[in-house]
């Protein structure tokens, strides 16, 4: 069955167009993810800031054509974070749902923690050992607990994104010592109450999705040219995120996007996301995580060929 699937969050706008047989993506034709940061100003505002609505509509367009041109059988964009905050968040997809023929659905923190879940694990064995896959977004992160094979036991949706978290702590750039330490505080009182310690207790292993853990091992690895391939299923220490934050909390933004594998659209970001990379490998207790490119949009996917039932 050949499927579009799209995922809008705060900072990225993705598009997978794949065929998927026997619960599997068989064949890949078209992933792309761009930075549109459409959550620009939400945390404050309450509302999407016209212009990042204006980018995030013109790129929207664009992947509308290769849906069109792919001519899927089943096509959905899944919105997460950012329009379940946004006043007008609905009004806008309506808009590009109207005007562009995608459909969407809005998913709420749980039901995105089951579907990056199931993207990170799909192509794993079946283990005695409990992963807790760690999905850090702009505007939240999402947390679900299990083995590959069977839905998880535990999902979490806390609002702790890369991108609130530096409008909310980081005034200055880079922040002030008292700036970070607020910004850690926070974070990990969230987990404190968020995540309860007999599912922390269960976890053998986490399993790193999306944009912040990818980075983290490009620049790692020194990839200069990003390349799926060379980041999927490699570990990210916690002694490496460490040396990373070390570095990050030095440089203002224009200086760690200078720095090889930092990707435009992330230098800004990156050092609250390695902070909750950090705080979740610390909460969960394991030296390392699995970092992963498959992920919600993978699951998107997968949910799309099961005719989207109820994600529980």
């Amino acid at each position: 069955m050949k499927l579009a699937a799209l995922d809008l969050g705060t900072n990225t706008c993705r598009l997978l167009l794949a065929e998927v047989e026997d619960g599997a993506i068989v064949r890949l034709e078209r992933r792309e993810t761009h930075v549109v940061r459409l959550g620009q100003g939400v945390d404050r505002m309450g509302r999407l800031d016209g212009e990042a609505a204006a980018r995030t509509r013109r790129l929207l367009a664009t992947y509308a054509l290769h849906v069109e041109a792919y001519r899927p059988e089943r096509r959905l964009l899944v919105a997460t974070s950012v329009l379940r905050d946004a006043a007008d968040g609905l009004a806008f997809l309506a808009a590009v749902e109207r005007d562009l023929r995608l459909p969407y659905r809005v998913v709420d923190g749980e039901e995105e923690a089951r579907l990056a879940f199931r993207g990170a694990t799909a192509a794993l064995e079946p283990d005695a050992v409990e992963l807790a896959v760690v999905d850090i977004g702009g505007g939240s992160t999402e947390f679900a607990v299990g083995g590959p094979g069977r839905p998880p036991r535990f999902v979490r949706s806390l609002d702790m994104g890369a991108v609130r978290l530096t409008e909310r702590f980081f005034a200055d750039d880079p922040p002030t010592a008292a700036q970070w330490r607020a910004a850690v505080e926070f974070v990990d009182g969230l987990l404190d109450s968020g995540l309860p310690a007999n599912v922390r207790a269960g976890v053998g292993a986490v399993v790193g999705v999306a944009g912040t853990f990818t980075t983290l091992v490009a620049h790692q690895i020194g990839l200069r040219v990003y390349d799926p391939a060379l980041v999927h299923g490699r570990l990210l220490t916690l002694a490496q995120i460490d040396v990373a934050i070390r570095l990050f909390r030095v440089l203002t933004s224009a200086e760690r996007g200078r720095l090889v594998g930092i990707k435009k659209g992330r230098e800004d970001v990156i050092l609250a996301g390695a902070l909750i990379a950090r705080a979740a490998c610390r909460a969960f207790g394991v030296e390392a995580a699995l970092v992963s490119e498959s992920d919600i949009l993978d699951g998107i996917a997968l949910w799309l060929a099961d005719g989207c039932p109820p994600l529980v």
